[in-house]
């Protein structure tokens, strides 16, 4: 298997939830970690927490983060040249397990990890439905 982390930055434990939820599709997630800015939590405190989890870490990275502009993006992004990872906005639940997936099913260990970016903006677009309409045009 690729050596590919995904760290999941978000305001909030919602990364952390995220994570517990997909384990209940995809099982057990290795190199899937949670970085939660939390209330109490200054800039400072979170980008030392940032640094922290990227330091420790083997492989390359892809990192999923909430919100575009939010802190976590922004204290993520000040990071990408040190250590060399695409970030990318708005994760959620088909985008993690997706991405998870891939890199579990590759044995190649030839992945991109700017690659797997923008294949989790194409799982969002083309997971993003209105079911109202999809059920609509599926009766006709």
């Amino acid at each position: 298997m690729s050596t590919i982390n995904i760290i999941i930055g978000t305001h909030g434990r919602f990364g952390e939830a995220l994570i517990q939820s997909a384990e209940m599709i995809a099982g057990k997630m290795e190199g899937v970690f949670a970085v939660s800015l939390l209330p109490d939590m200054s800039l400072e405190n979170y980008l030392e927490a940032i640094d922290q989890q990227m330091s420790i870490l083997e492989g390359k990275t892809v990192v999923l983060v909430d919100l575009f502009g939010g802190t976590p993006s922004n204290a993520f992004s000040a990071y990408i040249q040190k250590y060399h990872y695409p970030v990318v906005t708005g994760v959620n639940f088909p985008m993690l397990i997706d991405l998870y997936l891939k890199i579990s099913n590759d044995d190649s260990g030839a992945l991109d990890p700017f690659e797997l970016a923008a294949a989790c903006v194409n799982t969002v677009q083309e997971s993003s439905v209105i079911t109202n309409d999809y059920l609509q045009n599926s009766e006709d």
